[in-house]
């Protein structure tokens, strides 16, 4: 499989922390938890759309983005923005690359881009979807796009080879402004360098993916998701990205050959602390323990996972709070965690 696409991110709002997308990639069907908006808000509105996406006619270049939504956002605060879009293949090609991806802009020229991609094949609907909380000062708007890549060059025409995508985008707020997200993923042009990598997750080791810290009372109530971009390790294809500087992440040490490909568990996890630093509570987010293959042909998987958490009330907890997203490989060979599409959000409710 070829690598993951990666355009370079524009600069994003410092006081936030999402994973700023590889330009046009995804999360989905396949299996991963339902997309879908945040627990209700203030507001919420939605443009949903009907579109064609057509690969170039090369094999491995992306075909045009083509928009799938828009919203504008008429006041200040934060908000929570979810594309969700059912991929529909009845093209010529045996697989395809689908891709969607998330920019939330504020009129004055900050931007938060997020979003993911997955194998989609001919005869399949596969769901995918991203999402990203994110603030304005005055006035924005959010935008929807989504492309399709052939991986194999064919004579066949490009109307053919064109998949249907149908794509909800929502948007919803103001929530709480103390809404925190795991650190960003910004390229900082002084040191020429990104805010994080993509890593292994291992066999069989607990793998804190996309941590963020933030304060909450014991006792309060939040709503917490994770979106994480996973692929296995059966080839080095797409295990690079534009994070690890051209170097394959999947080496020939840790590849294992074989269609099974990785069998994978996801949670959410909230840790508590004393006031001096010593774990306190840690608590698995209800609702949020999935387990989801990665099959060889599949190769890349996006995987979504959320829900509602109420902290322990215990006396010895002070406020500091960390909150991840827990990578597990139960069976199979180790899987690449890319950190531009992998984010945790905490939001108080």
């Amino acid at each position: 499989m070829p690598p993951t696409p990666a355009p370079r991110p524009r600069r994003a709002h410092p006081s936030r922390a999402t994973p700023l997308l590889v330009l046009g990639l995804l999360a989905g069907l396949l299996a991963v938890v339902p997309w879908g908006a945040a627990p209700a808000s203030a507001a919420t509105r939605s443009d949903v759309t009907s579109a064609w996406l057509t690969p170039r006619a090369g094999a491995n270049e992306a075909g045009p983005r083509v928009r799938l939504g828009y919203l504008k956002v008429q006041a200040p605060g934060t908000y929570s923005a979810t594309l969700s879009a059912q991929v529909t293949d009845n093209s010529r090609d045996a697989v395809q690359i689908a891709s969607v991806s998330l920019l939330c802009k504020e009129n004055s020229g900050d931007e938060d881009r997020i979003g993911t991609s997955a194998n989609v094949f001919r005869g399949e609907t596969f769901a995918m979807g991203t999402r990203v909380y994110f603030s304005v000062k005055d006035h924005g708007a959010c935008f929807a796009y989504g492309s399709t890549m052939g991986l194999k060059t064919t004579s066949a025409s490009l109307s053919s080879r064109r998949v249907r995508v149908r794509a909800t985008l929502t948007v919803s707020g103001p929530v709480s402004s103390a809404t925190r997200e795991s650190k960003r993923f910004v390229y900082d042009d002084a040191s020429r360098a990104y805010s994080g990598r993509s890593s292994l997750a291992k066999p069989h080791a607990f793998t804190h993916a996309a941590e963020l810290q933030t304060a909450a009372r014991r006792g309060s109530k939040a709503y917490v998701t994770g979106n994480t971009y996973l692929t296995t390790c059966i080839s080095d294809g797409g295990s690079r990205d534009q994070t690890t500087n051209g170097r394959y992440l999947c080496t020939p040490g840790v590849i294992k050959h074989g269609e099974a490909g990785s069998l994978v568990r996801l949670r959410l996890v909230v840790r508590q602390y004393t006031p001096g630093g010593s774990v306190c509570e840690t608590t698995i987010v209800p609702g949020s323990t999935t387990q989801k293959r990665i099959s060889a042909r599949r190769h890349h998987l996006p995987v979504a996972v959320k829900g509602a958490v109420t902290l322990p009330d215990n006396s010895r907890c002070g406020t500091k709070v960390r909150a991840w997203t827990e990578v597990q490989v139960l069976d199979g060979p180790a899987v690449v965690v890319h950190f531009p599409n992998t984010v945790t959000a905490y939001r108080p409710t």
